[in-house]
């Protein structure tokens, strides 16, 4: 069984963290798995060479994807995994869904929340960030589209307040009327 692009990156990543050049790297790859390139490694033998690169001190680190991951994710509600997939898709790490767990419960990490309807409300938090996020985004393309810099030049949206990107019924409002405009700009 061939090995994962992730296993094949962290031996790389092992390699250049501990300065090998080509010969030492093919030398040790020989020396441990009797290969001459880490594509042909199987599973068995990348272990047995990631723990060679661990004794000679490559330190692995922990993905920035990962980084504040609980400890505790395979013991969670099973919308832990939705609420992972949401934070990767905005981009964003742990600690984001964690300031939220504070914010509405008083507790510092979505690890330590007790009951499902707390996990569910975190996702219902991030669903609401990302919506904020891709009606964001469609202003950004309806502007583009409309030949302008920003949405208040759209005419009758010259006073949007101040901070009208936070707030989910303006953008709603404001998405629908720079289509408007758009569409009306089609039809002329």
């Amino acid at each position: 069984m061939s090995i994962t692009k992730a296993t094949l990156s962290k031996i790389h990543i092992a390699r250049q963290q501990l300065r090998m050049d080509d010969d030492i790297y093919r030398g040790l790859l020989g020396r441990v798995a009797g290969v001459r390139s880490a594509k042909e490694l199987n599973t068995r033998q990348a272990s047995a060479v990631l723990r060679e690169f661990e004794r000679l001190g490559f330190k692995p680190a922990p993905s920035l994807k990962a980084k504040g991951k609980p400890h505790n994710f395979n013991q969670l509600p099973g919308e832990i995994e939705v609420i992972e997939a949401q934070l990767t898709d905005m981009k964003l790490p742990w600690s984001y869904a964690d300031r939220i767990a504070k914010q509405m419960f008083g507790v510092a990490r979505v690890a330590w929340l007790k009951k499902p309807d707390q996990v569910k409300a975190i996702l219902a938090a991030l669903h609401v960030e990302q919506e904020k996020r891709g009606l964001l985004e469609s202003v950004e393309a309806l502007c583009e589209q409309l030949g302008i810099e920003h949405p208040e030049q759209v005419m009758g949206l010259e006073q949007l307040p101040k901070d009208w990107k936070r707030q989910r019924p303006i953008l709603k409002a404001l998405v629908k009327a720079m289509q408007d405009a758009a569409d009306a700009r089609r039809a002329i």
